[in-house]
C-alpha cells in the first residue's frame, strides 16, 4: 500500500484543497477521487512529495509545470504547495 495526495477540488466548490489516501495503485487512488466528486489538478506520490519539500518557489513552479499540462492552474497548485505544505504533511503522514 502507498500513500497519495491529490490537490483540486470537490466538484461544486471551486476552493482548492488536497487529500491524501493509502491505496495500492494510483489508477485506484484517482478512481476512487472521481467516485467522491474531487477533481484533481495533481497527484502526488510520496517520493514526489518528499522532492517537493526541498524546492524554492521557482523549482517548485517547475515541478508543478512537469505534473500538469494544465497551465491555468500553474500559479494556483503552486501557492497551495507554498502556503499549505505542513496541511499536505499531517496528511499524508496521517495516513501511513
Amino acid at each position: 500500500m502507498k500513500v497519495y495526495a491529490a490537490i483540486g477540488h470537490f466538484r461544486k466548490s471551486k476552493n482548492i484543497t488536497s487529500v491524501a489516501m493509502k491505496t495500492t495503485t494510483k489508477k485506484d487512488f484517482v478512481q476512487n477521487l472521481y467516485g467522491n466528486e474531487f477533481v484533481p489538478y495533481i497527484v502526488i506520490t510520496e517520493q514526489t512529495f518528499e522532492k517537493l519539500g526541498k524546492c524554492d518557489s521557482w523549482e517548485l513552479f517547475k515541478q508543478v509545470k512537469k505534473m500538469t499540462t494544465n497551465y491555468r492552474i500553474w500559479d494556483d497548485v503552486t501557492e497551495y504547495l507554498e502556503q499549505c505544505f505542513d496541511i499536505l504533511t499531517d496528511r499524508i503522514n496521517a495516513e501511513k
